[in-house]
């Protein structure tokens, strides 16, 4: 996958702030200074740059508003939809469909509650890739973050271990998104 010009310099601008906190050395400071100059100054054509416009960008934050009981492997279904650009994301089923293929960066967010143990798990087309345990003493919660190559129509969702409830209040939600960062 060839990745464009603005997504190389988002890249490295998100690396930088990462880094900066603790960039001490001259090393560091000086790799960094470094990889931006040599992408601000590869230059492509105007005519042939595939940077994304935002609005084909496919993209989705969603938020679990009521508390849900799941059986093992069911998946959450994150109900009220913050954005869904290019429609990938069904809170019908809490699954999100790639509608082009491409890198994605997926997060989520999930909460227990009362001494309540959660393990839930990220799918991609029904293959486990990442696991979140939680054993809540009031309001615990724990995000997981992955990046994916996905094909277009390739599915993504959260599920559950076991049999589980997933927990969400008006101060602390539970939540799931995910962008596509490169074709």
């Amino acid at each position: 996958m060839k990745l464009t010009r603005c997504t190389s310099v988002l890249t490295l601008l998100l690396f930088a702030e990462m880094v900066i906190g603790s960039c001490d050395t001259k090393l560091e400071c000086s790799l960094l200074g470094d990889l931006l100059e040599m992408t601000m100054k590869h230059k492509e054509p105007d005519n042939i740059c595939q940077c994304l416009r935002s609005t084909n960008i496919p993209a989705f934050t969603s938020i679990l508003t009521k508390i849900q009981v799941l059986g093992a492997n069911d998946a959450i279904k994150f109900d009220k939809i913050v954005t869904n650009i290019r429609n990938g994301y069904n809170p019908t089923t809490g699954t999100f469909t790639a509608p082009v293929a491409g890198v994605y960066q997926f997060s989520y967010t999930v909460m227990s509650r009362d001494g309540k143990r959660l393990v839930v798990y990220l799918s991609h087309n029904n293959i486990k890739q990442h696991s979140t345990w939680l054993l809540g003493s009031t309001h615990d919660t724990g995000t997981t973050n992955i990046i994916l190559n996905l094909k277009k129509g390739d599915q993504v969702a959260v599920k559950s271990h076991g049999s589980y409830t997933v927990h969400s209040n008006s101060d602390l939600y539970s939540s799931f998104s995910g962008y596509l960062i490169a074709k």
